[in-house]
């Protein structure tokens, strides 16, 4: 149902359509039932399913279908109407009304990507066996084949009903749509280590060891070892011993950085790290990953000093020339000056270190490096950047998934929901200020050309924190955290 909540019943009778029809108010037509809906000025067509806020109907399932057939068979209905019509029936938990209205509008050619995770989640809020839920959101894939995060979405799905290997296998699509995003790997390792799948094992966890940088970069470095030890055994033991091999070489290889840049300073003031690499794109603190594979590690600031540094690495970078710019944005930096480390092949037989000291300015110091061996040929991968909403395709399925999933019946659109798994939510980099409290004053003294008087001019600052709102924004690494 497309806006106006508060709909009729179909009545089929006859009537006529009032000029002077007050906006609200419900008009009935012999074929549907027209609302003029407050935030539109033209009449639109409602659904002429169940009265809404009413119980289940009574009607068979195959009495239920038909009516929806010859519902969608005769409007030719937007994807805004159906959602607008599954929002109200979710909300009034008419889950059969979901399924049949879900089911007919993919046969009618009217389908979305959404309306398959909402019909397996309405099927199994309906109590459907679990066969045919796993049907349902295995037949999503034709229509998702070149997302993605839908794709993620939809292994997390199959994750829920131990469709394990389905589910790598999905990760590993989404893995070659986007190589350098890390959750397709971070998610298929887990599930490898959880099934014992070695081939899996040996796919993913160079890829977490070499890209998952953030927080928890640690944890998953630990994992992704532990891992790989746990599966050479095994494929050693299954004869195939030139695949652990490969996993061999592969988790040495994910331990080298072709290029890693460090900028420390001492002081209370902050400065930027800005590295334009040979392809043209640059990776910074606002744009922390990069189609050439760069990574935007840490941005620091002062007073703290276990804080000041900024650190960018790129673990298959490609060769030529990089062009590192430093910004002094704000406060003190103690000497004017900045100490930058550069190492070509970081944790490789041909490591090589260099240091330079950095005079900052009032513009931007810019410092050239040059990178003969890197092992990357190509920039043509996608960075790791939330997706953008594709043209006439409705977001509506994320909302929708989470009132099924965890409040009926609360109210669909205008949140982002909480998704599968955390996946496909939008993330946001959080800028840190600092935010003065209390009394300050500040003053100027100007003396006349005769030395006689001073002339001074106060300006008083008085500030108070009325209130803290506490939130939730996910780091680089992926995890959440809490901020305030």
């Amino acid at each position: 149902m497309i806006p106006g909540r508060s709909a009729k019943g179909f009545k089929p009778k006859k009537s006529t359509v009032e000029p002077n029809t007050k906006r609200g108010e419900s008009i009935a037509t012999p074929s549907a039932s027209f609302v003029l809906s407050p935030r539109f000025t033209h009449p639109t067509v409602l659904c002429a399913g169940p009265k809404v806020g009413a119980k289940e109907s009574r009607e068979t399932p195959a009495e239920r279908a038909k009516r929806w057939r010859e519902r969608f068979a005769a409007d030719a209905d937007s994807p805004e109407a159906i959602r607008q019509t599954v929002d109200d029936l979710i909300a009034h938990r008419q889950y059969e009304e979901v399924i049949a209205c879900l089911e007919q509008a993919i046969i009618q050619a009217k389908m979305q990507p959404w309306m398959y995770q909402v019909l397996a989640l309405a099927m199994e809020a309906a109590g459907r066996h679990k066969t045919q839920i796993e049907r349902v959101l295995l037949s999503s894939q034709d229509v998702i084949s070149l997302d993605a995060t839908s794709m993620m979405v939809l292994a997390a799905y199959l994750t829920k009903f131990e469709r394990y290997e389905r589910a790598i296998e999905l990760y590993r699509q989404a893995a070659h749509l986007e190589p350098h995003r890390p959750e397709p790997f971070l998610q298929a390792l887990t599930l490898a280590r959880r099934t014992g799948n070695a081939e899996a094992i040996a796919w993913a966890a160079p890829e977490v060891r070499a890209y998952a940088w953030g927080s928890d970069r640690a944890a998953l470095s630990r994992e992704a070892e532990q891992a790989a030890a746990d599966a050479i055994p095994q494929l050693t033991k299954g004869g195939q011993i030139a695949k652990a091999l490969e996993l061999q070489e592969g988790m040495r290889t994910a331990r080298e950085l072709d290029l890693h840049v460090r900028l420390d300073w001492s002081g209370q003031g902050d400065l930027d790290l800005f590295v334009v690499e040979p392809s043209g794109t640059t990776c910074s603190r606002e744009k922390p990953y990069t189609k050439a594979g760069g990574i935007f590690v840490h941005d620091g600031s002062g007073p703290n000093q276990a804080r000041c540094y900024d650190e960018y690495v790129c673990p298959r970078a490609m060769s030529g020339e990089y062009v590192i710019r430093v910004r002094h944005v704000l406060g003190d930096i103690v000497g004017k000056r900045a100490q930058l480390t550069i190492t070509r092949g970081k944790d490789s037989p041909h490591e090589q270190t260099e240091t330079q000291t950095v005079i900052l300015g009032r513009v931007d110091q810019t410092v050239r490096i040059s990178l003969t061996k890197g092992r990357r040929t190509d920039a043509t991968a996608p960075a790791q950047t939330p997706p953008k909403k594709a043209a006439g395709r409705s977001t509506a399925g994320t909302s929708v998934l989470s009132q099924l999933g965890n409040n009926p019946g609360g109210q669909i659109g205008g949140g982002t929901g909480s998704g599968a798994g955390g996946i496909g939510n939008v993330g946001f980099q959080p800028v840190v200020s600092l935010i003065s409290e209390g009394v300050s004053l500040t003053a100027m003294a100007a003396v006349s050309g005769d030395r006689r008087y001073v002339r001074i001019s106060a300006s008083p600052v008085f500030s108070n924190i009325t209130d803290v709102f506490t939130f939730s924004f996910v780091t680089s690494g992926g995890g959440a955290g809490n901020g305030r």
